[in-house]
C-alpha cells in the first residue's frame, strides 16, 4: 500500500510538473522569449518581435519586423485564428481568418538576394537606379522559383486551407530621384482556398503620384487571384486577372492595361500562360508548357508595341512614332540552369526628331534585330546576332559570324574559331555630323559616311579593321558658324584593338581631298595601358600641300597661305600631368625659305594651360628666331592669355608671315589686301579679339625693317571686354633716342561706330636721308638732318577692316639744323648762248665753277664771249641754293584713310633763304613709301646776296615779308618720288629767266610756272 500511494505521488508530482509546463508554454512572455531566440538565431530572415501570444485556436503577434537582403516588413499587428496544435503536431494549417493592417514592405534600399546574385549596372551614386535594377533582379529571381516550383508538381510542406484573409499595407518602391521612394496601397482579402475548392481573392493596389505642376496623377491595379487545389498539399491552378489604369494629372486620357496570368498543370505536365493587353489589342503574349516526360520548359513569345501605349505617360516630353513586333521560342530545363531563347523583333520607327534634331534627316526608320542565345550558369552563348538598321538615308548593319560565349563573372569571351572573323558590319549614309566631338570648335556638315569593317576576338582581344577606308564626300569644316571649306572628300582607314593588357586605336591614314587632289592627310594613334596609370599616350603626323589648299575654291579662307607644303608631328599625353607636344615645318616655293618650331603644351591642374613656342623662319640669309611662352586659362569672359613674344633678331616680314595663320587659328579677321576702303558691313556686336583677356608682352633686341635695324622694340597690349590697350610701346635706331608709343581701341557694342581708336607715337633725333633712298654714286643726300617727331592717331568703324580703313594720322616734324639741296638743278646746257667749250666746262665743273661765275667772259676760238645779266645772275643763283644749310625745318604731315600723306605745311628757315609750302605724296600699291608719287609745290623767298641775284634775274617781288625776305614771284613745283626727286619744272623756269628775249633785247620775263 505504501508503495501505491508513493507511486501515485510521484505521479502527481508528475502531472503538477506537466501541468506548470503546459501553463508556461502558453503564457505570452515565454512565448515572445522563444520568437525572440528564433529570430536571432544565424537565419536567412533577420527580424525582431514585440510580443507574441499563442492560444488554443488563435496567434496573435505585435510589432514583427523582418529584413532580408534590404527588404523590411514591418507588421504593427497580426491577428490569425487557426488549430495550433494540429499545425504543430499533424502539420494541418488550416487558417480560419487571418488579419494585418497597416503593414508596411520597404522595396526601396533591396539589395537583391540569391545564391549567384546578377551584377546591376547602374550610375555611380545613383541609388535608385540601382535599388530599382535589383528589384527586377528579385522580381526575375520570383517568376523562376514559381516556374520552378510549377514543374515540381506544386507540393507544399503542409496541409494549408484559408479563409477570411484581410491584408491592408504600404508597399515602398524606389522613386526617380536619389533616396526617395513611391508608397504603394496595396490591400488583399478572399479566401475559399482549400482541396477540391478554388480560393478567391481580391487585389487592390494604388500610388499617387504627386507631378512638378502640383497636379496628381493616380495608378491604380484591381484584380482577382484565384488558386485551386488538387489536394490539401498540391497547388492544381492559379490565375491572375487584374487591369492597371492611370488618370488625372498631365495625362490626356485614362489609360488602362489588362493583364492575365495563369498557371496550372494537368496530368501531361503544366502550362503557363501571361498576357498584356490595351483594349482589344494584344501587345505581349507568353506561353510555356512544362511536359513531364521531359522535364523541360517550352514556350513561345509575342509582342505588339506601338507609341501609343506609352505616349499617355508622357504628355510632356513628344515621342518619336513607332511601331514593334516580334515573335520567338524559348526552352529550359529543369532547374532552369540552362535557358535558350531565339527571336525577331522588327521595328519601325519615325519623327525621330523627337529625340535629337541630328536624327530628322533619318525619317522612316527600320531596325531588324534577330538573336539566337543561351545562358547557362555564368555564361551566355550567342549562336546568331543581327542588328539591321535601313532608314531613308543611312543603313547599318551588325552580325556575328561565328558562335561565341560570354563569361559574366569575367566579362570575357571566346569564339569558335580565332582565326577567322567574329562580327562584321556595314555603314552607308550616316550623316558626317553624327562623328564630331560635342566640345570639339570644328564641326562637320553635309555629306554621309560610307564603309565596312570587321572584328575578330583572340583570347578574349577584340581588333577591329575597316574593310578598306570610311569615306565621306561632300563634307563641310565648320568653326564658329563659319565655314572653312566646303565640297571636300574625307577617307579613314581605322584599326582598333582592346585587350587585356588596353586598347589602341589608329587612323591611318585620315585623308583630306577634293577632285581627287590630297590636301593633306593625318596618322594617328592613341593608346592606354592597362593598370592603375589611367594616362592615355597619343602620336600621330601629318601633312597638308598648302599649294593646293590656297588655290582649293572649298577653302576660301585660305587665300592667306603661303608655301609649297607643311609637315609635322605631335604626341600627347593625359593622366596626373597630361601634356602635349607638335613639331612642324612649312616649306616655301624657294628651298631657302621655310618655318620651323614647336609648341609645348602643359595642362595645369587649375585648368590653365602652359605653353612654350620656339620658332624659326629662314628666307635666305635672313633668319628670325621667335620665342612665345604662356598661359591660357578660362574664366567667365570666355578665356584669359598672358603671354610674351620675344626674340633677339627679327625680320618684320617674318612677322607679317606668322600674324596671318596666327590670327586665322586665334578667329581674329584679318583686313583685306585690297587697297581702298571697303564698303562698311553691319556693325559688329563682338569686338575682333572676343571675350579674351589677358596681357601680351612683345619684346625684340633688334628688328629688321625698311631696310634699317630698329633696337629694343616691345611693347605691352592689355586685352579687356570693352578694350584694347598699347602700354610702353618702344622701339628706335641704334645710337638714337628711342620712339614711345600708347593707344587704345575702345568697343562700344551700342554705338553707330562700335571701334573707337585713339593712339600717339614721339620721337627725337631722327635721322633725314634715308627717308630719300640711296643717293646716286658721287652725290649727296638731298636731305641731311636730324628731326623729332609727335604723331597722333584717331579713327572710328564698324568692324576692324572699317577701323583700319578710316584711320587718320596727324604728324608734326621738326629739324634745328641740317643741309636741304631740294633746290640744286644744272641749267648751263639748257642755256642756247653758252656754246662748248664754256657750257662743257661749267657742265662738269658744277658748283666750283658757280663760284667763278663772276667772271664775264670766257675764250673760245680765240673770241671773247659775254653772258646777259639775267643769265650770270641765275648761274650765280644756282650755285647758292645748291646746298643750302638750313637753321629750321618743320613739316605738318596728315594721313588720310585712303592712305595718301598730305604735307599740309612746309617751312624752312634759312639765313638767306625761306621755303614754304604744302605737297602730297600719293598711295600706291606695291610701292615703297620713297618709291610713291610725289607732288610738292613751294615758296621761295629771299634776301641778301641770293635776294639780289634774283633781283637782277627778275624773278623776285619788291615788298618784303615780315622776317626781310623777298618772295619769289611765283611758286615752285616737284613731282616724281622721295628717292628720284623731277625738277624739270624748277629748272626749266631757271632757264627761262636766263634766257634773253631775241625780240626786244629787253630782261625776259619770268616764265609761267610748269
Amino acid at each position: 500500500m505504501k508503495f501505491f500511494r508513493r507511486v501515485l505521488r510521484y505521479l502527481g508530482y508528475a502531472f503538477a510538473l506537466a501541468a506548470i509546463l503546459a501553463a508556461l508554454a502558453f503564457a505570452p512572455i515565454v512565448q515572445t522569449w522563444i520568437a525572440q531566440a528564433f529570430l536571432a538565431a544565424h537565419l536567412p530572415v533577420q527580424g525582431s518581435v514585440g510580443s507574441v501570444s499563442a492560444g488554443f485556436g488563435k496567434l496573435e503577434i505585435d510589432d514583427l519586423r523582418l529584413e532580408l537582403n534590404g527588404a523590411v516588413l514591418t507588421v504593427p499587428s497580426l491577428r490569425a485564428r487557426l488549430p495550433l496544435l494540429d499545425a504543430a503536431f499533424k502539420r494541418r494549417i488550416r487558417v480560419e481568418s487571418l488579419a494585418a493592417k497597416d503593414w508596411t514592405l520597404d522595396l526601396s534600399r533591396v539589395r537583391g538576394g540569391g545564391p549567384a546574385p546578377t551584377k546591376a549596372v547602374a550610375a555611380p551614386g545613383d541609388a535608385g537606379q540601382a535599388a530599382a535594377a535589383q528589384a527586377e533582379v528579385i522580381t526575375a529571381q520570383a517568376v523562376a522559383f514559381t516556374l520552378r516550383e510549377i514543374m515540381n508538381g506544386w507540393a507544399l510542406p503542409c496541409d494549408v486551407s484559408m479563409d477570411g484573409t484581410d491584408l491592408d499595407g504600404n508597399v515602398l518602391v524606389p522613386g526617380q530621384s536619389r533616396g526617395a521612394s513611391r508608397r504603394v496601397h496595396v490591400a488583399l482579402k478572399g479566401g475559399g482556398l482549400a482541396a477540391g475548392r478554388e480560393g478567391t481573392f481580391a487585389i487592390d493596389a494604388e500610388n499617387a503620384v504627386v507631378n512638378s505642376d502640383l497636379s496628381v496623377t493616380v495608378v491604380a491595379a484591381h484584380g482577382r487571384l484565384f488558386i485551386a487545389m488538387a489536394s490539401p498539399r498540391t497547388l492544381k491552378r492559379f490565375e491572375i486577372e487584374a487591369e492597371v489604369s492611370a488618370k488625372g494629372g498631365s495625362l490626356p486620357e485614362n489609360v488602362a492595361v489588362s493583364a492575365d496570368i495563369a498557371a496550372s498543370r494537368d496530368p501531361g505536365g503544366g502550362q503557363f500562360t501571361l498576357g498584356l493587353s490595351r483594349g482589344s489589342r494584344r501587345i505581349a503574349a507568353v506561353d510555356a508548357r512544362f511536359p513531364d516526360a521531359s522535364g523541360r520548359l517550352e514556350g513561345g513569345w509575342k509582342i505588339d508595341l506601338r507609341d501609343s501605349d506609352f505616349a499617355p505617360f508622357f504628355p510632356d516630353h513628344p515621342l518619336p512614332a513607332f511601331s514593334t513586333d516580334g515573335d520567338g521560342r524559348f526552352d529550359a530545363d529543369a532547374a532552369f540552369t540552362r535557358v535558350h531563347a531565339l527571336g525577331r523583333l522588327n521595328t519601325t520607327v519615325s519623327r525621330l526628331g523627337a529625340l535629337a534634331p541630328a536624327l530628322v534627316r533619318l525619317g522612316t526608320t527600320v531596325v531588324d534585330l534577330r538573336f539566337d542565345l543561351a545562358h547557362s550558369g555564368q555564361t551566355l552563348r550567342v549562336d546568331q546576332l543581327r542588328v539591321a538598321i535601313s532608314a531613308t538615308g543611312p543603313n547599318a548593319l551588325v552580325q556575328s559570324l561565328q558562335p561565341f560565349v560570354l563569361d559574366e563573372n569575367t566579362g570575357s569571351m571566346k569564339v569558335s574559331d580565332p582565326r577567322a572573323d567574329w562580327l562584321e558590319g556595314s555603314i552607308r549614309g550616316l550623316p558626317v555630323a553624327w562623328f564630331a566631338a560635342p566640345d570639339f570648335r570644328v564641326a562637320l556638315a553635309g555629306g554621309d559616311v560610307a564603309g565596312q569593317f570587321a572584328v575578330r576576338a583572340v583570347n578574349g582581344d577584340l581588333a577591329l579593321r575597316s574593310k578598306g577606308p570610311f569615306s565621306a564626300a561632300g563634307v563641310s569644316i565648320l568653326r564658329a558658324g563659319g565655314v572653312i571649306g566646303r565640297g571636300l572628300d574625307l577617307s579613314l582607314a581605322l584599326t582598333a584593338d582592346y585587350a587585356s593588357q588596353g586598347w589602341q586605336v589608329e587612323a591611318a591614314p585620315l585623308v583630306l581631298a577634293s577632285a581627287g587632289r590630297r590636301l593633306a592627310s593625318f596618322d594617328g594613334k592613341a593608346a592606354r595601358v592597362a593598370g592603375d596609370d589611367p594616362s592615355i599616350a597619343i602620336t600621330g603626323t601629318w601633312h597638308a600641300d598648302l599649294d593646293a589648299l590656297a588655290a582649293e575654291p572649298a577653302f576660301p579662307g585660305l587665300h592667306w597661305m603661303i608655301g609649297r607644303s607643311a609637315s609635322g608631328d605631335f604626341s600627347a599625353g593625359t593622366g596626373n600631368a597630361p601634356e602635349a607636344e607638335a613639331k612642324f615645318t612649312v616649306l616655301g616655293h624657294d628651298p631657302a625659305k621655310s618655318v620651323t618650331g614647336s609648341v609645348h603644351l602643359d595642362f595645369n591642374a587649375d585648368g590653365s594651360v602652359g605653353f612654350l613656342a620656339p620658332l624659326k623662319v629662314a628666307s635666305g640669309p635672313g633668319t628670325s628666331d621667335l620665342s612665345a611662352e604662356g598661359t591660357w586659362s578660362r574664366d567667365g569672359t570666355g578665356g584669359r592669355i598672358d603671354a610674351k613674344l620675344t626674340s633677339q633678331d627679327a625680320t618684320l616680314g617674318h612677322l607679317r608671315l606668322l600674324a596671318v595663320p596666327l590670327a586665322a587659328a586665334a578667329g581674329v579677321p584679318l583686313p583685306r589686301p585690297e587697297a581702298g576702303r571697303p564698303p562698311a558691313g553691319p556693325a559688329d556686336r563682338v569686338p575682333f579679339w572676343g571675350t579674351r583677356t589677358g596681357r601680351v608682352t612683345i619684346g625684340f633686341d633688334r628688328l629688321r625693317a625698311w631696310n634699317r635695324v630698329f633696337v629694343d622694340v616691345g611693347g605691352t597690349f592689355d586685352l579687356s571686354p570693352g578694350s584694347l590697350r598699347l602700354l610702353y610701346g618702344r622701339g628706335g635706331l641704334p645710337k638714337h633716342t628711342p620712339a614711345n608709343a600708347d593707344g587704345s581701341i575702345s568697343f562700344d557694342p551700342a554705338a553707330a561706330f562700335p571701334y573707337s581708336l585713339k593712339a600717339t607715337a614721339a620721337v627725337n633725333d631722327v635721322e633725314a636721308a634715308p627717308f630719300f633712298g640711296e643717293p646716286q654714286h658721287g652725290q649727296d643726300p638731298l636731305l641731311e638732318g636730324r628731326f623729332s617727331v609727335t604723331g597722333k592717331f584717331t579713327s572710328a568703324g564698324t568692324g576692324l577692316e572699317d577701323l583700319i580703313a578710316r584711320t587718320e594720322g596727324g604728324f608734326q616734324l621738326t629739324s634745328m639744323g641740317g643741309i636741304i639741296r631740294l633746290l640744286k638743278t644744272d641749267v648751263a646746257d639748257s642755256l642756247p648762248e653758252i656754246k662748248t667749250p664754256v657750257s662743257d666746262t661749267l657742265g662738269s665743273v658744277g658748283s666750283f665753277m658757280g663760284s667763278l661765275v663772276g667772271i664775264k667772259h670766257a675764250f673760245s676760238g680765240g673770241g671773247e664771249i659775254h653772258l646777259p645779266k639775267a643769265t650770270e645772275a641765275v648761274l650765280d643763283f644756282t650755285n647758292q641754293v645748291s646746298e643750302i644749310g638750313y637753321e629750321k625745318l618743320t613739316l605738318d604731315l596728315v594721313c588720310g584713310p585712303d592712305r595718301s600723306i598730305r604735307i599740309v605745311d612746309l617751312e624752312m628757315t634759312a639765313p638767306s633763304e625761306r621755303l614754304q609750302g604744302s605737297g602730297r605724296i600719293a598711295q600706291a600699291n606695291g610701292l615703297s613709301f620713297r618709291a610713291r608719287p610725289l607732288s610738292l609745290d613751294l615758296q621761295l623767298s629771299a634776301r641778301g646776296r641770293v635776294a639780289e641775284l634774283l633781283s637782277n634775274a627778275g624773278l623776285v617781288s619788291a615788298s618784303l615779308d615780315k622776317l626781310g625776305y623777298a618772295p619769289l614771284r611765283q611758286s615752285i613745283h616737284f613731282g616724281g618720288t622721295l628717292e628720284h626727286v623731277d625738277d624739270g619744272s624748277w629748272r626749266d623756269f631757271l632757264v627761262k629767266a636766263a634766257t634773253p628775249n631775241p625780240d626786244s633785247g629787253k630782261k625776259p620775263a619770268p616764265a609761267a610756272n610748269q
